[in-house]
């Protein structure tokens, strides 16, 4: 199995996270700078934790409708798919997770990877494989 990394999109910053291989856990990886480099430090980070999915957040008001941001989500999803062909390329919500990254770090300033860390690991639940209960046997 290969990992997964989430990233936080930000015009400025992204906030990165990533799984393990067993993809079990998340972790932060920390923020990023949204400059010309992003992209070239994304592909080393799928390498050296051998990714083969992007999960990006994407942004939906409370009652589950899209905001202004969704748009330039979409858009930088569209620039992922481009840039890493080979890698699959999923969205996932983000309602909530910079509050609850607020909550944990204490309103911290750089709550990004941890919002990354916090969507990452209900992607990961929804996605687990289970075991049948002929295979435990």
């Amino acid at each position: 199995m290969k990992s997964v990394l989430a990233i936080d999109y930000g015009e400025k910053r992204m906030g990165l996270a990533a799984s393990d291989l067993e993809r079990k856990f998340s972790f932060e990886i920390g923020t990023w700078l949204n400059d010309k480099n992003f992209f070239a430090k994304l592909r080393d980070l799928a390498r050296e934790r051998e990714a083969d999915t992007i999960v990006l957040g994407f942004p939906l008001n409370l009652s589950g409708q899209e905001t202004r941001k969704s748009g330039e989500v979409l858009e930088f999803r569209s620039r992922l798919e481009r840039e890493f062909p080979e890698m699959k390329i999923e969205l996932a919500d983000e309602r909530l997770s910079s509050k609850m990254a607020e909550k944990i770090s204490g309103r911290n300033k750089n709550i990004d990877g941890l919002a990354a860390q916090i969507f990452l690991e209900a992607y990961l639940k929804r996605n687990r494989q289970e075991p049948e209960a002929a295979d435990l046997k």
